[in-house]
């Protein structure tokens, strides 16, 4: 799969593509649909493809604090498994500045080779979000471009969307976040040397820092599941700052793996979130602490062997 980041380093596609358009945070349902209309729009003749964008020097002024749900090296994963064969993903400096016409013209049309374009209704481009899909319908047909716009998914009597999920999230809500993302949520950031703290507490953990950039889950420990070299290992995650133990640090995911033993440092090993445990909390002892984290594992455990019997997507 082609992924381009700068418009100089993406080669003119010779063959035209179907691009689905947006940021997608969290490829949540609502994202789903409009990706999978442009894999079916591509239907063997075009490219199916995705225009999206970083925000390494600031975003849209309604993206801008809001914490990422996903980096941009796990949408591409979610994006390849639905089929995705070219992103574009630019730094939104890059085209801000362009009028919806220029947009079209310069990175549908002449950048991306597009035949076909999919959004949904809440899409927004051009200099200051002036165009909305409607703009966008229009720009196409003057182009010779196919248009498509997408309803919204809607869960409650309400639109599915990345504000929703980031909610779900931070309020330590798993389950709810598995429905509106049509997958669970995951987090997959390089483990770290932590301080061996919790092989003294004969529950090894392995440490993921969680950039500031993220949209941070609800501190407390949650029934998590890890995938290690193919193998599906149940795990207890504590999201937090370790308050028995250590003040002042960057919050971080920490996983006990139950049964696994091994180096894993440096490696982006995937955590997937199961259910909320219990909030975090001080011990008033180490031993405390030891035998709560015994109890959190058999717990977790359980849930795991339950949550493999299903039918559900991990990514």
């Amino acid at each position: 799969m082609e992924v381009a980041q700068q418009m100089r380093a993406m080669a003119v596609p010779l063959q035209g593509s179907a691009v689905a358009m947006g940021f997608f945070d969290g490829v949540h349902q609502g994202h789903r649909r409009v990706i999978e209309k442009a894999v079916s729009l591509a239907n063997g003749h075009l490219i199916p493809a995705v225009f999206t964008f970083t925000m390494h020097e600031g975003g849209p002024s309604k993206k801008q604090g809001a914490g990422e749900i996903t980096t941009l090296e796990q949408k591409i994963r979610i994006l390849k498994k639905m089929g995705i064969r070219q992103i574009y993903a630019p730094d939104f400096s890059d085209f801000r500045n362009l009028s919806g016409e220029a947009f079209v013209r310069q990175i549908l049309k002449e950048k991306m080779n597009a035949a076909a374009v999919c959004c949904g209704q809440d899409f927004r481009f051009g200099k200051g979000a002036s165009c909305d899909a409607e703009s966008l319908s229009r720009f196409c047909k003057t182009f010779g471009l196919s248009c498509a716009v997408l309803e919204e998914v809607m869960d409650g009597g309400e639109a599915v969307s990345s504000t929703r999920v980031r909610q779900a999230i931070a309020a330590g809500e798993m389950e709810r976040a598995r429905q509106l993302l049509g997958r669970r949520y995951f987090l997959d950031f390089p483990v770290e040397h932590g301080k061996a703290l919790g092989r003294r507490l004969q529950f090894p953990t392995i440490n993921q820092p969680i950039p500031p950039q993220m949209v941070l889950p609800r501190f407390g420990v949650y029934a998590t599941m890890a995938q290690v070299d193919g193998k599906t290992y149940a795990g207890v995650t504590n999201i937090g700052v370790r308050p028995t133990v250590e003040k002042g640090m960057t919050p971080r995911a920490e996983t006990y793996l139950i049964g696994f033993s091994g180096d894993l440092y440096g490696k982006e090993i995937p955590v997937t979130f199961l259910s909320f445990l219990r909030p975090e909390q001080k011990f008033d002892s180490v031993e405390a602490l030891r035998a709560q984290i015994a109890a959190d594992a058999q717990k977790a455990d359980q849930i795991v062997k339950k949550a493999l019997q299903e039918d559900f997507p991990m990514v």
